[in-house]
């Protein structure tokens, strides 16, 4: 029942964006930014048609304009735009944040200073706003601002890598009997008792429900998501305080289509469409962002969403 569609160029405008390019800088700017509270995403809802059979994949959508996050520069009565910026070299003895050698918690495939990497410079960049300066990173006040509340990062292995970074800026602060991690299948869960703040990383890559959800066996040969389900994962971070979402690097696979199923994967006989990477991607996301729209009370929690990031794959 697979149909070839039209290409289609995928532009996405929904919730706020961050395009960054260093591992470590990029938490510590999401950290900066939360501790700032600034502005909550309450963009319009977009207009989602979800196939329902190969003769139907070709939909439209109404995009809204991307909703930034502002700061007050302290020096004016203008607004910062904190996505506007440039990457700057600090070698403060403020940085690197934390130490990879010291955090328990870094996993041993990004343990760089652990099994000797030598050049740590990549450690020292910063993210500068072209329009005011970020205040330097405080731990205990972040931990204040989660007080009774969760964040949950939501992906793949790249966003595992900023919750565990997070949580490496967080954790040096706080003793070791005041402290725990939990994992529990597809979520791995840090928890500072004396805040009663968990910060929790779920295993999501494509967002929806698909063959790729085990978060230990989901290198498969064919990609597949089933249309619409979205709660399968959602119910496990619906009532989180802040969510970073992302997705990007599963849908950019070279000659491999997505299969978008329709009924269960327990199903005998699978009915499915077969699509480009580019519009499952997008077709995921409509359904994804409509389902937070419908049923996520947005003006109550904060959400962000990173799309492209750089790989962690080896190259050789």
């Amino acid at each position: 029942m697979a149909k070839k569609p039209h290409h289609l160029a995928f532009h996405w405008a929904w919730g706020l964006r961050a395009h960054f390019n260093s591992l470590i800088a990029i938490v510590a700017v999401f950290a900066l930014i939360l501790t700032l509270s600034l502005t909550a995403i309450n963009a319009p809802k977009p207009v989602l048609s979800t196939p329902r059979n190969s003769s139907s994949i070709e939909k439209t959508i109404s995009a809204p304009k991307p909703v930034l996050s502002t700061l007050r520069n302290s020096s004016s009565t203008e607004k910062c735009n904190l996505f506007s910026g440039r990457w700057v070299y600090d070698d403060s003895s403020t940085h690197p944040l934390y130490s990879g050698l010291l955090c328990p918690y870094i996993h041993d495939e990004i343990g760089c200073d652990k099994y000797g990497r030598n050049d740590t410079s990549y450690q020292k960049w910063k993210w500068q706003p072209n329009q005011c300066n970020l205040p330097s990173f405080n731990s205990t006040k972040l931990l204040e601002r989660l007080r009774d509340k969760r964040m949950v990062f939501v992906g793949d292995s790249l966003n595992r890598n900023q919750w565990v970074s997070m949580v490496c800026l967080l954790e040096s602060s706080i003793p070791v009997y005041e402290k725990s991690m939990n994992y529990n299948g597809s979520t791995l869960s840090f928890n500072a008792k004396k805040y009663n703040a968990t910060v929790d990383f779920y295993w999501a890559p494509l967002l929806l429900e698909s063959n790729c959800d085990d978060p230990v066996k989901h290198r498969v040969s064919n990609r597949m998501f089933r249309a619409g389900a979205v709660e399968t994962h959602a119910r496990h971070y619906a009532n989180a305080d802040i969510l970073i979402f992302n997705s990007y690097l599963w849908w950019k696979k070279p000659r491999m289509k997505m299969k978008i199923l329709h009924g269960s994967f327990d199903d005998k006989v699978q009915v499915y469409d077969e699509v480009e990477m580019i519009k499952g991607f997008e077709i995921a996301l409509k359904t994804w962002s409509q389902w937070l729209q419908d049923n996520v009370r947005l003006h109550k929690k904060e959400l962000y969403f990173m799309s492209l990031s750089p790989t962690h794959a080896c190259v050789h």
